[in-house]
């Protein structure tokens, strides 16, 4: 066997002792003269590891001298690959390696939006307090802001905010966090969102605000809570329809009757809770210390 086979062989040995989480192995391997081999899809030792969590490999792989940015076929790095598992002590060494935070991979989102769209809120603050970019928007224009509110995170979403992130920003059909929360009937999201003072009168790339796509689907609770935030029911969207002919066209008679009676709704401002103050975007100048702890 030439000194080529030989290195192919103990190459492919580091790809299954680090998805395996073999340390000594990957030791000896590495030792012997292993080189970084790819899996079918691509992915390096440091990817399999850092997805499996198996820190002490990835450790080692780091000290011998690993890309730590390199992209497997799907252009992610070994940070989206722990970020999608929330494996938060494998993304912290990362960070700590000195890996790029905002890479985006084929689809355009960074480990902060593959954080967030999964629900790991302690990864996605390690994230945001690295620097991440909180207003990084993927190829379909969505924030990890619109990823978390779509899965109804609640955590994430309000790390997001703490960090700065812009309930009020578009994705390319134009729909802020308050249609994507509104579409998929979170109500949970929904009042984060309005606690943290974000436009109920935005409209999509359809001219829908919130409010016609809560009516739209039947979503009576989002409907009933976005009125008494002061959602406008007579605005009209671009096919010249106000929510309530909008409930009226998909048959939805609560809905509709709610729309009907939102002249007598009597507009209240929501509790004026602790929240008010804790989802405002943090100061980098001037930080409220309770704010940084939140972020902690």
């Amino acid at each position: 066997m030439s000194q080529q086979d030989v290195v192919a062989v103990l190459s492919e040995r580091l790809l299954v002792a680090a998805y395996k989480g073999q340390v000594e192995n990957v030791v000896q391997l590495i030792n012997k003269g292993a080189k970084v081999a790819v899996t079918k899809h691509g992915r390096t030792p440091l990817h399999l590891a850092a997805h499996k969590g198996h820190l002490h490999v990835v450790q080692v792989l780091l000290k011998a001298g690993c890309d730590l940015d390199i992209q497997d076929d799907g252009d992610q790095t070994a940070l989206h690959r722990a970020a999608v598992v929330g494996n938060t002590d494998v993304i912290a060494t990362l960070i700590q390696e000195g890996c790029a935070l905002d890479r985006q991979d084929k689809d355009g989102n960074t480990a902060l939006h593959e954080a967030c769209w999964h629900g790991f809120s302690q990864s996605a603050k390690v994230l945001v307090k690295a620097g991440a970019n909180v207003l990084a928007k993927n190829k379909a224009g969505n924030t990890p802001l619109h990823l978390a509110c779509q899965n109804s995170h609640s955590q994430s979403t309000r790390v997001l905010l703490l960090g700065g992130s812009r309930a009020d920003l578009k994705n390319n059909a134009g729909d802020t966090c308050l249609h994507v929360a509104a579409r998929y009937n979170h109500l949970p999201i929904v009042r984060v969102l309005l606690s943290a003072f974000c436009s109920v009168h935005e409209k999509n790339q359809a001219g829908d605000t919130a409010l016609h796509v809560a009516a739209a689907l039947n979503h009576r609770k989002v409907v009933k809570l976005l009125l008494e935030a002061g959602a406008d029911a007579s605005v009209v969207n671009n096919a010249g329809q106000t929510p309530l002919e909008v409930a009226r066209q998909h048959n939805n008679p609560e809905v509709a009757l709610l729309l009907t009676k939102a002249s007598q709704v009597r507009y209240k401002s929501l509790p004026n809770t602790h929240i008010h103050t804790e989802l405002r975007p943090v100061n980098l100048e001037r930080p409220n210390p309770l704010v940084l702890n939140l972020l902690l």
